[in-house]
This record gives structure tokens, sequence and C-alpha cells, in this order.
């Protein structure tokens, strides 16, 4: 996924509720917030299989390649801490239900629950699952409500939020360039500023 990508699904932040009327700075305090929240805390929603099910599929989504990946990231706790303090029950339970259906397609297809299957095994039902994000995106028909679309937004927001994602991936610095304190003032050339 390219950077344009990242855009264009994070940009999809106001299609979804909770996140609506937040500009990009307040997205990204946020994430950073939610993150500082995550550190060092238990599991709230999530039980262990779970928040190992989101981990393995972010990091598919987003993987370690010459930068960390989303689990370097630890989006699966940044993913538990949104769960429980901003979600809403219906959309926790649209989760935690999307999430209980990947293993129930991996069985079906496979005879095991997705962390129990290959990486091939487990690329294929992600590829089913954005297959069917594509075909309600042509079709105009709400694909920010389908679990693959939320959990792809989930992991690029936990991800570009976190130390990981903009000091390694994006190079993110507050004050970019170097100070110079002691130069001399350039004259500006005549009628110049």
């Amino acid at each position: 996924m390219n950077r344009r990508d990242v855009l264009r699904v994070l940009g999809g932040a106001a299609t979804v509720p909770l996140f609506a009327g937040l500009s990009p700075g307040e997205l990204r305090a946020r994430g950073i917030t939610t993150h500082a929240r995550a550190r060092g805390r238990a599991l709230q929603v999530l039980d262990p299989h779970q928040s190992e099910t989101v981990a393995t599929i972010a990091e598919l989504i987003l993987p370690e390649t010459d930068t960390p990946g989303a689990r370097a990231a630890k989006v699966h706790e940044f993913v538990d801490v949104l769960l429980a303090e901003w979600y809403d029950d219906k959309d926790r339970g649209r989760f935690l239900a999307g999430l209980a259906d990947v293993d129930t397609r991996c069985r079906g297809a496979f005879g095991v629950d997705f962390l129990g299957a290959s990486e091939a095994q487990r690329t294929a039902i992600l590829a089913g699952l954005d297959a069917e994000v594509a075909a309600l995106r042509a079709a105009h028909a709400k694909p920010d409500d389908h679990f693959f679309s939320r959990m792809k937004w989930l992991t690029l927001y936990g991800y570009y939020t976190s130390e990981v994602g903009m000091m390694e991936e994006l190079r993110w610095q507050v004050i970019p360039g170097t100070y110079d304190g002691c130069v001399e003032r350039q004259q500006p050339a005549p009628g110049g500023f």
C-alpha cells in the first residue's frame, strides 16, 4: 500500500461516525493519546485469541519491511483501547462479530481457525474480505460498515499514529530543518523584504 492509499483510507474517517468531524491534527493527537493509554495496560475487550488475531491481520495489512510492521506498533493494543473506550456497544459488537467471522471462514475453508492457518491461507481469507469491500465500494453500498474495511482503517490509524509509524515510517519531525541561532541576517536586495 502506498502513501496515497493510506491517505485515502484515513480520509475515510469522515464516514466512520466515531471520527466524523475531527481534523487530521485532532485524529493524530487522539491516536497518540490512545497509544499512551494502551501502553502496559491489560486487555479490556479482546481476549488473548482475539488480540492475537487482530495483531496477525494488522501485520498482514502492514507487514514488517525495511521499517517495522503493525505488530511492532502494537496496533492490536491500540484497537483494544478504541473498542473499550470509543466504540459503543453496537459498533463493538459488530467488530467482534466480524473478527469471529474471520475464524469461521477460515474453519470452513481450511479446517483451522485463522491463527492455525498458513500465511497463504490467511492471505486468501483476507483477499476474499478485501474483494467484498471492493464490491461494496463499486456498488456504493456502505463499504465502511464491513469488518475488513474497519480493520484496515484501524490498522492504518493505529500504525501511523504510533511512535514507530510516525518516526520510522513517516520520519515525522516536530520542527523540521535545523536551528542556526547565531547566523548573521542577510541584507535584503534593494526593494526586497
